[in-house]
């Protein structure tokens, strides 16, 4: 286990600083000039020249990479030209709300996905299990903002039983925070939830017919006690590595999410950012995110790792 650790961790910090390089490089290549957009197009050559040598743009592009990592482990990203934020502050302050909404969707997705993908297969010769595989399918089909905009037309404008944007912080009041909550978890939770199904279900009518179920039903268990408390285990194992693939959909998708329901997390930030052209915020936003969702695959690898004993067996006969 220790070796799976270690190794998953220095992918982790390769992967970690192969990405920052990535969108350093990406957002200089899209060109532009900052000291334009904050200054004007009237401004003199002067007064932007000098603009760029405050802002540290007119060095060279390692010494720029260098001064923006190393700002990024004491706590410092800059400042946001336009609006003036400290841009480590600001994503502090907006990481829980985006970093809640994804994992309570991916939980509540895996359960609904597990319990809907079990009853499918269990019910694959019958039109029940073909009309839950059926739904899944659109689920899948269906865009999440569309769902958004669809909900706060029915549930709050028409219904007034939810509000249709706007966030309450945890801290403030639990059922507050539910209620900004639930619409948005909806939305997000549809396709995912659609995914995790149809996965379940392939993987369970695989097991269903492994020597384990007959030798559970050989002690005396029926067809579906041995199908539920074997099979659903061994199915729902590979559901790890499933759910750490769909990470980086689930954080776009938030992204999109918390414009559509109004809500302030780092999704939009970003928006802000990119209307506001405000490279250096687009570009330490964008680093947390890859941050974010190699962070949460390290920590599902390291689960699949307990859950499953023979991935660490597989590491230390890949070392001996």
């Amino acid at each position: 286990m220790i070796r799976l650790v270690v190794r998953k961790t220095a992918v982790l910090l390769a992967s970690a600083l192969a990405g920052s390089i990535v969108v350093f490089v990406l957002m200089r290549m899209l060109g532009g000039d900052v000291a334009t957009v904050i200054l004007g197009q009237g401004s003199t050559p002067e007064a932007r020249e000098a603009l760029r040598a405050e802002l540290g743009l007119d060095r060279s592009w390692p010494e720029q990479y260098a001064s923006w990592i190393g700002g990024l482990f004491r706590g410092d990203l800059g400042q946001s030209y336009a609006a003036g934020y400290d841009i480590f502050d600001e994503i502090v302050a907006r990481l829980g709300l985006t970093l809640s909404l994804a994992l309570i969707s991916l939980v509540v997705s895996l359960l609904l996905g597990v319990v809907a993908g079990t009853y499918s297969a269990l019910h694959a010769r019958d039109a029940r299990g073909g009309l839950v595989d059926v739904v899944a399918q659109l689920g899948i089909a269906i865009p999440p903002f569309w769902v958004g905009l669809l909900l706060i037309s029915l549930v709050s404008v028409q219904l007034g039983w939810l509000p249709s944007g706007g966030y309450i912080p945890w801290s403030e009041s639990v059922v507050g925070a539910l209620r900004s909550l639930t619409l948005p978890l909806i939305a997000l939770s549809i396709a995912l939830t659609g995914v995790f199904t149809r996965f379940v279900r392939s993987s369970m009518l695989d097991v269903l017919g492994e020597d384990y179920i007959r030798t559970a039903m050989a002690k005396g268990r029926t067809w579906r006690g041995a199908a539920i408390r074997h099979g659903v285990r061994n199915a729902s194992i590979p559901l790890v590595t499933v759910g750490a693939l769909q990470l980086g959909g689930l954080l776009a998708g938030t992204v999109v999410i918390e414009s559509v329901f109004t809500l302030p997390g780092l999704g939009r930030m970003l928006m802000s950012a990119v209307t506001g052209r405000e490279a250096i915020v687009v570009q330490s936003l964008a680093f947390v995110i890859i941050l974010v969702i190699l962070v949460l695959n390290f920590l599902l690898d390291i689960a699949y790792g307990l859950l499953d004993p023979r991935i660490t067996d597989a590491e230390g006969a890949a070392r001996a």
